[in-house]
C-alpha cells in the first residue's frame, strides 16, 4: 500500500510538472504573439504611410507638364 502511495504521488508530482510547463510555454507563446502583432502593425502604418508619401510624389511630378 506504502509503494503505491509513492508511485501515485510520483506520477502525480509529473504530471503537475508537465502540465506547469506546458502552460507556462503556452502562455509565454501567447505573450510573445501579442507583442509581435503590435510591432507588425505599427511597421505595416509606417510603410503604408511611405507608400502614401512615394504615390503622391509621383503624383506630383506626373502632373507637371
Amino acid at each position: 500500500m506504502k509503494l503505491r502511495n509513492r508511485a501515485m504521488g510520483v506520477v502525480v508530482g509529473v504530471y503537475l510538472l508537465g502540465f506547469g510547463m506546458l502552460s507556462g510555454v503556452v502562455l509565454d507563446r501567447m505573450i510573445f504573439d501579442h507583442a509581435r502583432s503590435r510591432v507588425l502593425h505599427r511597421y505595416e502604418r509606417a510603410l503604408r504611410e511611405w507608400h502614401d508619401i512615394r504615390m503622391d510624389l509621383e503624383r506630383r511630378t506626373l502632373d507637371r507638364p
